[in-house]
């Protein structure tokens, strides 16, 4: 056995070792229950090494190597500080907020914002994954560490540019506790860490054999729930044995939410809104799922250009409409893709620790992630001839040409035109058709994401005289895989309704007169030809990483108030990232998936250095400077300042300043580009034409002219086009500036105070194109315009003229200039500037009640102070401060507040968001803002119209230990069941912050053999 002279080391000078173990990080912010805790490492040290322990007083006082012991209150926390703040969130605390993901963790940070997450990334180019976002700057300013060192990124980028770590991939059930470092980190870590660092930090140690299971049920969603289970073993003492060694395998499920528990749950101004969402689903006039519809056809008036219909033959579901009548069906309710998505994930981990000799040890750990996201399309796809605008889309292999799809016309002698003599008079014979295809099944149609990600470690650590030393091995990678079974193959298409022909004289595209596929029936044959016309598709990515790293840290020179300390080390890695594209999609035969393309592969060097030096017994100085160097610019030094002054025994001042980048990703200067779409594109030409025609409709006493009103209104305001963004190769990195200055407080034994000033200034940043501006668009093209287009014009004019319709039309009447956006090309640049800064404060308090156990009670804020940017490089800050703005609040504050009486612990969590204008900044106010009553151009609330209101949940759990083996849990979440406000911003119509699940039960029991 390693004698314990040896593996408890005593040194003078305890600031050295924690600001240097710690990568100028130790413990800030120490939640109520935590009672001993390790630092966070430096960048190339495992968290599990041996650490300091926290000294007493001066630097005279003895250090543990082995870790970091916080003695006394749990609260007492000068002498583990050091200049840079960190917040510590042990097992305990997550247990008692309610959280059961690292996800629901990050949600429950005051400084930790909204980002993307999984069940609501379907289309988002990262499909199935969640984000961190420190200080709203993105994922890409939020660095994500396992053990003090980094993960591989998602194999998808976010919005096929920002590559980040999936959050749901990190081992739940191995958590010991997180470590929020909010200060900037290049100096220490390199890229990504602007905003802070999340360093999650697995038990170092563990004998015997535990299971757990969670289930969490919705009081108002019967198909809701989230269930897990976990196993835990090890053996081996590392006093005795010399040896450790344990693993853990953590198993999720989410079930999935259909549209049939979602669609009339939804805030109710959204239907005030949207008046037609219920009514289109046609729950109580459409025919029902698996019932045969035959359809609807349609043609065009030569002369007035309007639109004629008709139900087909043996429709039994009539419904009238301004056009005519027409056969209508239910929208079917299985689909899961706006109600949330099923995820099931299983991660297991493995550590092992070996002593050798009497001086080094070895270490290795393993992680493996299996994620599985699966998403009910719902609804068969309807076969709707295409009149109005085509799908467009770019892909890989047809370059610059804007790839289009019709849904085609019926000839006159199709063998399935049934329409009427006098329908098909108006075009020569020609019909468009509106057509279930329900044949491949209500549940062929959807999506999947899998994701396998790794991790495994080795590595040797020791010591030589005064000195110890660290170096490790890793290597980590993703594999992602989206599934869509949505759109249409060109190809697969043809054969089931080709071969096409195209009207000399129209241009209209015409199917085979005798298709393969056999309208009027349901069949085997039909889904065959279905599953070929619409198939599943896969687009496949892959990560990887592989670093190199070593240290050594000890004494370098003795000052009269102790030892200068120091530390030095290394760092080389490679990356690559490669996302060949699916050849159909690549080749343009899938319509709107043009897809992404990257390859792209480096090598990454790094020198960097610490020290930490006693000026005087009251003042600490702590130093870091990195260097990087990346291939494709010059190399980047990084350095951070730091002091550390302990004006009072009750008082610690301490302030940082530093320099952070960011390195362009792969996604962002590799090879290849996105070929694809974009959501959203407002072109405000055809915005304001169609809603003057809406606005005339809306007016009307036909009832026709109504509904059409409505159906137009804002269709052309955010439409979806084609869209192609080139990587940028001569990308330069984004820079930083970040500062902090705060104090530590403590008057007496039972409270702690921390209040902490933060600035981050981010410059030079990679952005993609902002296709709103003219001046980011290469080239861009038009649809011309369509045939629904002039029918629309066509309504308008007929109601103008028509005397019972009582509307006062102006002359002239609103008509279409331009067609539709098709297309729009750019290329990721450097361009713009963010600031950001606030104030976080942190109180936490214990209170021994004797006889009655302990109270702890807990108080987190994040205060907002400013949040500019500017887009571009000109002077000055265009959208102003937009704290108080829509995403920006001023306060984010969390309190809690812990019981612990024998056997028994009650605890209550509440997280609180202040509110917010519905305008994004003040240009975007001139539009949506108190008067207007609006957002996102649409209504609000009449009693929400000045903002956003504040919103806040409250947690109340109660765990029961009738032994030392079994754990029993119980928590109410949202124990007040508040439904979230509507918010005409988000498209899930409520806040990302809120969930509209109302109460939830959660269940928990654990046991111990």
């Amino acid at each position: 056995m390693l004698p314990a002279s040896r593996r408890h080391r005593c040194i003078p000078a305890t600031a050295l070792s924690i600001a240097l173990s710690a990568a100028l990080a130790a413990t800030g912010p120490v939640s109520a229950q935590t009672s001993a805790v390790d630092p966070v490492p430096a960048q190339p040290t495992d968290a599990s090494a041996p650490q300091p322990e926290a000294g007493r007083g001066n630097g005279d006082m003895p250090t543990d190597l082995e870790r970091i012991e916080v003695t006394g209150s749990s609260i007492k926390r000068i002498d583990g500080e050091t200049a840079s703040p960190v917040q510590i969130i042990s097992k305990q605390d997550i247990e008692n907020m309610g959280a059961r993901t690292l996800l629901q963790v990050l949600d429950n940070l005051p400084a930790n914002r909204p980002a993307q997450v999984d069940s609501k990334s379907l289309f988002t180019g990262s499909d199935g994954a969640s984000q961190a976002n420190l200080r709203g700057l993105g994922a890409q300013g939020t660095l994500v560490l396992l053990n003090g060192r980094r993960l591989s990124y998602y194999g998808a980028p976010a919005g096929f540019q920002t590559q980040f770590v999936n959050v749901d991939s990190i081992p739940a059930a191995a958590i010991e506790r997180m470590e929020v470092l909010t200060d900037g980190a290049s100096a220490v870590y390199g890229t990504d860490a602007v905003a802070g660092v999340i360093n999650v930090i697995t038990r170092r140690e563990y004998q015997g054999l535990e299971v757990t299971a969670t289930t969490d049920m919705s009081s108002r969603f019967d198909s809701y729930g989230e269930h897990q289970a976990s196993i835990t073993g090890g053996f081996g003492d590392l006093d005795e044995d010399r040896y450790n060694v344990y693993g853990t395998v953590n198993m999720y499920k989410r079930e999935g939410i259909p549209l049939s528990e979602w669609y009339d749950k939804k805030p109710a101004q959204y239907y005030v809104n949207n008046p037609n969402y219920i009514r289109n689903l046609r729950l109580d006039t459409g025919s029902a799922p698996g019932v045969f519809n035959p359809g609807s056809y349609f043609a065009f008036d030569p002369v007035t250009k309007a639109r004629k219909q008709e139900p087909a033959p043996g429709c039994q579901n009539v419904t009238i409409e301004a056009a005519g009548a027409r056969c209508i069906w239910q929208t079917w309710l299985n689909n899961e893709i706006d109600g949330g998505a099923e995820s099931e994930r299983i991660t297991a981990y493995v550590n092992g620790h070996f002593l050798i000799g009497d001086t080094t040890e070895a270490f290795a750990e393993a992680t493996y992630t299996d994620i599985d996201l699966r998403a009910n399309g719902g609804t068969p796809r309807s076969y709707g001839t295409t009149t109005g605008n085509p799908s467009s889309w770019f892909s890989r292999n047809t370059g610059t040409n804007v790839n289009q799809f019709f849904y085609p016309y019926l000839g006159p002698n199709n063998v399935y035109n049934k329409a009427s003599p006098e329908l098909k008079a108006l075009m020569g014979g020609v019909v468009g058709l509106q057509y279930l295809l329900q044949d491949a099944g209500d549940n062929y149609f959807g999506q999947r994401n899998t994701d396998e990600s790794y991790r495994a470690l080795a590595g040797l650590r020791g010591s030589f005289g005064d000195w110890s030393w660290e170096t490790a091995f890793a290597t980590a990678g993703t594999h992602s895989t989206t599934y869509q079974t949505v759109n249409v193959n060109l190809e697969g298409f043809e054969r089931a309704f080709g071969p096409f022909t195209t009207d000399p004289g129209t241009g209209r595209v015409i199917i085979s007169d005798n298709p393969a596929y056999q309208f009027g029936v349901i069949s085997e044959a039909n889904a065959a030809l279905l599953r070929e016309a619409y198939p599943t598709f896969d687009i496949q990515s892959w990560t990887r990483l592989h670093t190199l790293d070593g240290t050594v840290e000890g004494p370098v020179y003795t000052l009269p108030a102790g030892d200068v300390r120091a530390a030095f080390g290394f760092n080389v890695s490679r990356e690559t990232f490669y996302t060949p594209g699916n050849e159909d999609a690549a080749n343009g035969l899938i319509t709107q998936q043009g897809g992404s393309w990257f390859d792209g592969a480096r090598n990454t060097y790094a020198l960097f250095a610490e020290a930490v030096a006693p000026i005087t017994e009251k003042l600490e100085l702590e130093a870091a400077l990195r260097l990087d160097k990346y291939p494709d610019f010059d190399a980047n030094i990084a350095p951070k300042i730091g002091l550390k002054y302990q004006a009072l025994s009750q008082l610690l001042l301490r302030g940082t300043y530093s320099q952070g980048f960011r390195a362009p990703s792969l996604a962002e200067s590799g090879s290849g580009g996105v070929f694809a779409q974009i959501g959203g594109y407002r072109d405000e030409t055809r915005c304001d034409e169609t809603n003057a025609m809406a606005d005339l409709l809306l007016q009307s006493s036909r009832p026709g002219d109504v509904d059409l009103g409505r159906t137009v209104l804002n269709s052309d305001c955010a439409r979806t086009v084609a869209r192609m963004t080139e990587p940028n190769p001569d990308l330069e990195p984004e820079k930083a500036k970040i500062a902090t200055l705060g104090i530590v407080y403590e008057p007496t034994n039972w409270l702690s105070v921390s209040a902490d000033y933060w600035f981050i200034y981010r410059r030079n940043e990679i952005v993609a194109p902002d296709y709103s501006k003219p001046e980011d668009i290469i080239s861009m093209t038009r649809f011309p315009i369509t045939d629904t287009d002039r029918a629309n014009e066509a309504v308008v004019a007929a109601m103008c003229a028509d005397p019972a319709s009582g509307v006062a039309c102006p002359n002239p009447l609103p008509t279409y200039t331009v067609g539709n956006v098709a297309s729009v090309v750019g290329q990721y640049k450097n361009r713009g500037r963010t600031l950001v800064d606030g104030f976080d404060i942190d109180a936490r308090s214990r209170f021994d009640l004797g006889e009655w156990g302990s109270l702890n009670i807990g108080l987190a804020a994040t205060i907002a102070r400013r949040n500019m940017y500017n887009s571009d490089d000109g002077s000055g800050w265009y959208y102003g401060n937009t704290v108080g703005y829509y995403n920006n609040p001023r306060l984010r504050a969390t309190f809690n507040t812990d019981w612990n009486y024998q056997n028994w612990t009650t605890s209550f969590y509440v997280n609180y968001v202040g509110k917010t204008k519905w305008a994004w900044e003040q240009v975007d106010a001139l539009d949506n803002n108190a008067e207007t009553c609006t957002g996102s151009l649409v209504n609000v609330s009449p009693s929400q119209c000045d903002g956003a209101p504040s919103w806040w949940t409250a947690n109340l759990g109660v765990s029961w230990r009738p032994t030392e083996k079994l754990t029993v849990g119980v928590t109410a979440k949202n124990v007040f069941n508040r439904l979230p406000f509507y918010d005409p911003n988000d498209w899930m119509s409520f806040s990302g912050y809120a969930n509209n699940f109302g109460r939830i039960y959660s269940f928990t029991v654990g046991y111990k053999f």
